[in-house]
């Protein structure tokens, strides 16, 4: 089992986020997510500096992580997080997409990763 997971993906789905934060949490995984929730599309409400500083401290999070898990609703998938993915490939990191199942079953499948 993995223990460390980094999740990342557009942060309009702050909900999804928080949801996944805790049932992964409860399955003893330890959870790196983002902690700032305003700063989606080409207009950020955090600024662009601040994006930048973000989308940096991801990449930081996934160096850290056992396995990086997309928060990619109905598949999609903006320009930071595709950045992100292509940092957790270079490093071989296991890839995991929410849209690819119900949170239930890709828990069994970090199980058997």
């Amino acid at each position: 089992m993995y223990s460390t997971i980094n999740l990342i993906g557009s942060t309009k789905y702050e909900t999804i986020f928080r949801e996944l934060e805790e049932k992964l949490s409860l399955n003893g995984y330890l959870v790196f997510s983002p902690l700032v929730y305003n700063q989606s599309g080409n207009n950020p409400s955090c600024g662009l500096d601040k994006k930048l500083v973000l989308d940096n401290e991801a990449n930081l999070k996934t160096n850290k992580s056992d396995i990086v898990f997309v928060v990619d609703v109905d598949g999609y998938i903006g320009n930071s997080t595709s950045n992100q993915i292509e940092h957790a490939k270079l490093l071989n990191k296991p890839i995991l997409y929410y849209s690819k199942g119900d949170i239930n079953k890709l828990i069994k499948e970090l199980a058997n990763c």
